[in-house]
């Protein structure tokens, strides 16, 4: 009976002693698993049976590491951020744009000097446009019509640097009579900064996923691996696009100049003076004037061709005009000289009969 006891007692023993073993097995796995899994996917990686025991120590020592990194990397980000706050009041990132309008009289001499000057300020040519308009606004219409030709339109985008941004518009006002300016300040310090930030936290998970890949074993597990890998080097190329653009931007400043050709240069305070407003009186009647004659010019083709069907028309019906006035110059003798034979025989009905012819 003592025998028995001591069995069913050594037996529950290892039974217990299975169990244990169990349990801790399954939590060292759970954790090997949580340190060692891709966070999208949600999924734990399956290694074989005879390597669990190192794996186990090796991901416990691996979530230890990832913490430390995890800590140190706030900790840097932390550093960055008020590393960037100070980079932000020492340095702000500025982007620089102006645009302005030009008026020219000599428009050929005004966009070789403005070439020059992009030349002069080490900038280059973004975009550019030259057409011939043909406007018919304002004060160089007249220039238009009676010249025969149409004024031109010179566009352009170019980049100058920053450092010397100030001192090309300046100079380059003096090509011609600046109508209108416009300057204005983007200051993208703050998503710039973001940028920064993110792209490290980016690289950062990238390593820790090129750790994991030489740890993983399974075809499923290192295809995975590899599409996160891949989705983190699309996302990291993006932001480095945009830094760089961020960095040319800041670099170069951005000027729009549109160049016009005019027939004269009208002043602002000229405007409301009586001689200008009697020199455009004066110009608006030539206008008047000049574009009836161009409406008679365009329309002298028809006018030539229906004056030439009236003569022709005229020449045909001459004989029968003719004939006809005939006619009737016939008529108005015949009816005269009825009208002078009845005069003749009936007398004047207010003479009176003499006294012999009542006897």
């Amino acid at each position: 009976m003592k025998r028995f006891e001591m069995k069913k007692l050594g037996i529950i023993f290892v039974i217990a002693c299975l169990l244990m073993t169990g349990c801790t097995g399954s939590e060292n796995s759970g954790a090997y698993k949580e340190a060692v899994r891709e966070p999208a996917a949600g999924e734990g990686f399956d290694y074989m049976a005879d390597d669990v025991e190192p794996a186990v120590e090796e991901a416990q020592d691996t979530a230890k590491s990832d913490e430390a990194n995890a800590d140190a990397s706030n900790s840097s980000g932390k550093s960055a951020q008020q590393s960037n706050t100070t980079n932000k009041v020492d340095k702000e990132k500025l982007v620089f744009r102006c645009s302005m309008v030009i008026d020219t009289l000599e428009y050929t001499e005004s966009i070789k000097s403005f070439r020059n000057l992009i030349k002069k300020y080490d900038g280059f040519v973004e975009n550019e446009n030259e057409s011939d308009d043909g406007t018919t606004n304002g004060y160089y219409y007249y220039d238009e019509m009676k010249q025969g030709k149409r004024h031109s339109t010179y566009t352009a985008t170019v980049r100058i640097p920053s450092a010397r941004y100030d001192d090309f518009c300046e100079e380059t006002g003096g090509i011609g009579e600046v109508r209108t300016r416009n300057a204005n300040v983007e200051n993208v310090s703050q998503s710039y900064y973001n940028l920064q930030a993110e792209l490290e936290v980016l690289e950062a998970k990238y390593q820790r996923y090129l750790e994991m890949l030489k740890k993983a074993v399974t075809t499923k597990d290192i295809i995975e691996i590899e599409n996160t890998i891949t989705n983190i080097e699309v996302q990291i190329n993006q932001i480095k696009t945009q830094l760089n653009r961020y960095d040319n931007d800041v670099a170069y400043s951005y000027v729009s100049v549109t160049i016009k050709e005019v027939e004269k240069i009208v002043q602002e305070e000229e405007q409301g003076t009586v001689s200008n407003a009697f020199s455009g009186s004066m110009e608006a009647f030539g206008e008047v004037c000049h574009s009836l004659f161009i409406i008679f010019i365009y329309f002298l083709p028809y006018l030539i061709v229906i004056l030439v069907i009236l003569i022709i028309v005229w020449l045909a019906t001459m004989p029968v005009r003719k004939k006809h006035k005939a006619a009737k110059k016939l008529a108005k003798e015949k009816q005269a000289a009825t009208l002078g034979g009845q005069a003749q025989m009936t007398p004047p009905a207010d003479v009176k009969p003499s006294e012999q012819e009542k006897k």
